[in-house]
This record gives structure tokens, C-alpha cells and sequence, in this order.
């Protein structure tokens, strides 16, 4: 049975492409760029996909389908594929809607289709694949994956302060917020049980039991004590993190499990392997050419001197 994974570099493709290789899947994985181990795919340029289909695979799975287009491409290939896995996001049950679910499941009204930001781009992927698609699909909705090989490490929020040995960090919300994680490997076995039983369906991808925020940082940086705050961060840069949300945002498990998911590493030994992986690859490198999609969050993430000067108020009152 031959596979074809569309972005097979990062931490999900990664992931994926060895959990079909463990199962017994031939699995080709493509890259922006040809280079050793990956086919280069470029999905702006016509006929690129296609090529790398060749006359045809048994799986497609798309890490790496952001624009409406890319869905558009996917359907044109018709029945050069058996199949197909296709991943979207939690995101797109923002809907700001006060009776807020929770846990979310995958019949939960989306926000609308659209073409103007990475969540109304998913849902409108979405739905032309399941409407469209003259092949059987899978969606694949994960939470804020963590794995080897990321760009966008939200740990690193608490595993930087460890490294640069701060004693003290401040969690607004009292440390309660929970913005559900998933890690790469239990996406990847996700996917392969998906993959083993093609159909047209919606499933949520995250961790059976999701820890809140202060859990995490006691995970990651134990020896780090915790200021917990009451309500919104109580100054600029401060208390803010990279998991807050003003709700849980945590998604039903129970379609995943049906189908014969089960985890195969729960979140915190999960994320030993990649804890290490981030303390080398960042020796000597500065963190943002590491993880460029965190360093893109519109606050301060480190921002120490206004975290010791509220600090400092506080102790001295």
C-alpha cells in the first residue's frame, strides 16, 4: 500500500510518516524543497502535486493544506487517490458563542467558511473535501501540537525560564487555563488508524486528559515557582502566556476512540523526548530562529524586567 504525505518534515508530518511506515505502508513524504529523504512539492505550482501523485497512491495525507486551493487540488486528482487524511484545527469551532461546549465534539457548529485566516481557510478546506471529494476523507481536527521537530513550541514559554534559571513566573487566570495539547506521535497513531479504515468523517485529535497551564510548567520547569493571579494579567508582558484562553478549550475524544484510537505516550513522558530535542537544537542559536511561529505572538514572551518589576511591587507591599 503506497502513501504520499504533503509536508512530511515538521513535527506532524514526521510523526505520521513513521507511524505508517511502522504499520506497513510504502510512504513517500514531500517537502517545499527537494532534498534528501523528500520529494519537492511547491502546491503554488501547477502539476507539482500531481507529479509527486504519480499514477496514483493509496493515501494521501495532507499536513499542509492552508488555502481553499489546496483542497481544489486535491479533488481534481480524483481517483489517483484511495484516500485521504487531512489535517485542520480545534480553531475552527471559535465561534464566540456564550453556551460554550465542553468539551467540544466534532458536531459542534464551525465559525464560516472563508479565505481570509488560518481558521476560516480550514473550514472551507473542510467542506469542499467532504463535499467534493470523489474519494473517502478523513478530517483530522488536533489541539496545540507539541512534537519533535516544531517551529511552534509553547513549552519552551516555560522551558526558557528554567534554562535562564528564574525563580519565580507569574500565570494569570490563576494557571487554570487549558488549551488542549496534542502530541505529534499520538496524531501520527491517529492517523493510522484512520488510514487503516478510510470514510468520510470529522475527528478530534488531543490529549485524553489535558492539563491546565500550571501543570504544564510543573512538568517543564519544576524547580520554577508559580505566582498564581486571579483574572487577566495584571500588567503588560506579565502573567500572559501562551496557553491563555478566556474558556477550556478541550475537545471530545469518544469518534477517535470508536474508530480504535488509543494513545501510545501520554502528555507528560511524551514530552520528555521533545523537551531534550529543544535544549539542543537551541544551544548557542537564538530560540527565534528555532520556533519562528512562537516568536510571531503579538506579546512579549519574555519580557523579565517587567515580570521582576510587578514582582517587586507585590513584595514590597
Amino acid at each position: 500500500m503506497r502513501a504520499l504525505v504533503v509536508g512530511g518534515r515538521g513535527q506532524s508530518g514526521r510523526a505520521i510518516t513513521a507511524a505508517l511506515a511502522a504499520d506497513g505502508w510504502e510512504v513517500t513524504a514531500t517537502s517545499s524543497v527537494e532534498t534528501d529523504g523528500f520529494v519537492g512539492v511547491d502546491r503554488t505550482l501547477a502539476g507539482s502535486l500531481g507529479a509527486a501523485v504519480g499514477d496514483g497512491v493509496d493515501l494521501l495525507v495532507d499536513v499542509v493544506a492552508y488555502r481553499p486551493a489546496d483542497a481544489t487540488q486535491l479533488v481534481a486528482l480524483g481517483d489517483r487517490i484511495g484516500a485521504a487524511v487531512v489535517l485542520s484545527t480545534l480553531s475552527v469551532y471559535f465561534d464566540g458563542l456564550d453556551d460554550w461546549p465542553d468539551p467540544l465534539v466534532e458536531t459542534q457548529p464551525t465559525i464560516a467558511p472563508g479565505d481570509s485566516g488560518y481558521s476560516d481557510r480550514k473550514v472551507a478546506i473542510e467542506r469542499a473535501l467532504l463535499d467534493e471529494a470523489p474519494f473517502p476523507v478523513t478530517v483530522v481536527r488536533p489541539g496545540a501540537i507539541v512534537g519533535v521537530g516544531t517551529r511552534h513550541l509553547r513549552e519552551w514559554w516555560f522551558l526558557k525560564r528554567a534554562l535562564d534559571r528564574r525563580p519565580r513566573l507569574v500565570l494569570a487566570e490563576g494557571g487554570t487555563s487549558v488549551f488542549q495539547p496534542t502530541l505529534a506521535v499520538n496524531l501520527g497513531e491517529l492517523v493510522r488508524v484512520a488510514a487503516a479504515s478510510p470514510g468520510n468523517r470529522v475527528v478530534n485529535c488531543g490529549e485524553l486528559d489535558p492539563p491546565t497551564v500550571a501543570e504544564i510548567g510543573r512538568l517543564v520547569a519544576p524547580d520554577v515557582e508559580q505566582v498564581l493571579v486571579a483574572g487577566e494579567p495584571p500588567a503588560p508582558s506579565v502573567g500572559d502566556h501562551p496557553w491563555l484562553v478566556p474558556r477550556p478549550v478541550r475537545c471530545d475524544m469518544t469518534a477517535a476512540l470508536a474508530l480504535g484510537y488509543r494513545p501510545v505516550a501520554d502528555y507528560a513522558s511524551g514530552l520528555e523526548e521533545v523537551l531534550e530535542w529543544a535544549r539542543s537544537v537551541t544551544v548557542g542559536r537564538d530560540w527565534r530562529e528555532v520556533f519562528p511561529r512562537l516568536a510571531q505572538y503579538p506579546m512579549a514572551l519574555f519580557d523579565y524586567e517587567a515580570e521582576d518589576r510587578w514582582l517587586a511591587t507585590m513584595t514590597s507591599r
